[in-house]
Order: structure tokens, then C-alpha cells, then sequence
């Protein structure tokens, strides 16, 4: 079935659709998980598990999928893809972290080292699932901006960039990129606000 076609049924609400076209974008980003994981943390997490938890995603949020083409569909799932690879990278290196000797009983610990306050629990699933999808939201509005815009504002906020660094990264002077910043961070509250 053509793209075009599955990606209509898919938005009619047609789970069979969708699971097709996910599943013909499946072996790519079981390749590009891996990659991001790197061997070292392949070890720990599964790069069909992070693909599997990408499709999960994609399944509750398609109707946030504003694309037509398969390299559109191709990055909203990267989009998802990387939150996930980066979900795991945190979780690895919290683990990593957390070792058995700078843990301490609280028996020999004694009542008195105890902390005032507990540390601050680690977020709850439905925590997790609504910061992934308000993410998802904003990366998805972020697609929308024209092609300079977006560079701009992935450059100065996703990837923390000097307005410097940016203008020698897009051939472009300092205050052209300012401009580009502020009329993508105004058509991005705009898309925010009319999507909510």
C-alpha cells in the first residue's frame, strides 16, 4: 500500500496502518538506536527495546504527526527515537553512579547522618510519559518552523550555542540569526498556544 494511503488510514484511526508503517521504518531504527548507544552501552540496553518503546509513543501521539512524506515520518520517529536513547543514556549513567561503595547502612550510618529531607523521587511513569509527550509537541512544532528558523533555535537551545557559534555555523552575521531566533521562538509559542 502506498505511503500516502497508510499514513490517511493511520490518522482515520486505523491501528493495523499504523502498525504497517511503523513496522517498515522498524530494521532503520533498530540501526540508528544502535549507533546512538554505542557498543559500551548496548551492554546494558537493548536497542529493540528502545525502537519497541519508540512505536509505543508513536502509537498514543500520531495525531501530533503534522507530516505527509516518509523523510517527515523518518524524523518525527527519530525525534522520538533520540528521547528515548537519551532516557537510557541517563538512566545508564545514574546506575553508573550510584556504586556499592558510597552506599552506607542505616545501621552503621547511625539515625543522627540521616538526611533532613529525602531526596526527591525519581518521576512516576505517567511523569515520564507526559514531559516525553510535551517534548514530542514542542519537536513537532519545532519541524514546522522553516528550515533557517529551526536551525537557529536547535542551535541556540537544544544544543546551547553562542549567537557567534551560530552565525559561523550557518555562514550567517549575528543579528540575521537574532532575527531568525526571535521569529522562530514567536511562531513556535504561536504553534503552541493554537495546538493546545
Amino acid at each position: 500500500m502506498p505511503l500516502n494511503d497508510l499514513i490517511a488510514q493511520a490518522r482515520a484511526g486505523d491501528p493495523a496502518a499504523l502498525g504497517e508503517l511503523l513496522d517498515q521504518h522498524r530494521d532503520q531504527l533498530r540501526a540508528l538506536a544502535e549507533s546512538d548507544l554505542g557498543k559500551k552501552l548496548q551492554r546494558r540496553v537493548d536497542a529493540s527495546d528502545v525502537v519497541q518503546q519508540t512505536f509505543l509513543i508513536a502509537h498514543r501521539c500520531f495525531e501530533q504527526f503534522r507530516g505527509e512524506t516518509d523523510p517527515e515520518l523518518i524524523a518525527w520517529l527519530r525525534t522520538i527515537l533520540n528521547q528515548n536513547v537519551q532516557e537510557a543514556v541517563r538512566r545508564h549513567v545514574h546506575a553508573q553512579h550510584r556504586t556499592v561503595t558510597q552506599e552506607v547502612s542505616i545501621q552503621s550510618a547511625g539515625t543522627t547522618s540521616l538526611p533532613l529531607d529525602p531526596p526527591a523521587a525519581d518521576p512516576t511513569p505517567s511523569q515520564r510519559l507526559a514531559r516525553r509527550e510535551e517534548t514530542l509537541e514542542l519537536l513537532t512544532a519545532l519541524e514546522s518552523l522553516p528550515a533557517d528558523q529551526r536551525e537557529a533555535v536547535r542551535l541556540k537551545h537544544l544544543d546551547d550555542l553562542s549567537l557567534s557559534e551560530i552565525a559561523a555555523i550557518m555562514s550567517k552575521t549575528e543579528a540575521a540569526v537574532a532575527g531568525l531566533l526571535r521569529r522562530g521562538i514567536a511562531a513556535l509559542k504561536q504553534r503552541l498556544r493554537s495546538d493546545s
